[in-house]
């Protein structure tokens, strides 16, 4: 019997099912332990809305890293949470005119779930009405 890609607890388990799965050409298997190791990134923020964005901040890098064959950090992107916070990432991201490398990349694969516009979405109580529709809009145009 297998084991359900949501029980693991480990990203090093998650990214060898990964490996096996591509070479196997089981996209729904990739996928969901793709979305698993994002999840494990962002477990330990107490703030849901900060679980989300570093699950988003995973997902990217982990994008990276398969384009460019090894390990890249989002290091602008860490630097602007650390020098503004999370929340303005956020809304930083939502109001750009041009969408960013990030949701590019997540949109192309199909996982809009997985961009920082989604999660303005989700916690619309937490923004401004005009980030949200910001938001809305740009996930509007490839749903």
């Amino acid at each position: 019997m297998k084991k359900p890609v949501a029980s693991y607890d480990r990203i090093d388990d998650l990214k060898r099912l990964m490996v096996n799965a591509r070479r196997l050409g089981d996209e729904a298997i990739y996928n969901a332990a793709f979305k698993r190791r994002c999840q494990l990134e962002g477990i330990n923020q107490d703030d849901p809305l900060h679980r989300d964005f570093f699950e988003v901040l995973a997902a990217y890098e982990e994008l990276l890293e398969e384009k460019h064959g090894r390990k890249q950090r989002a290091s602008y992107t860490r630097r602007k949470v650390k020098e503004t916070g999370v929340e303005q990432c956020l809304i930083d991201w939502a109001l750009d005119p041009k969408e960013t490398d990030g949701f590019q990349t997540l949109r192309d694969r199909g996982m809009l779930d997985l961009t920082g516009e989604h999660v303005v979405t989700k916690y619309p109580d937490r923004f401004d009405d005009h980030v949200v529709a910001a938001a809305k809009a740009r996930l509007e145009r490839y749903r």
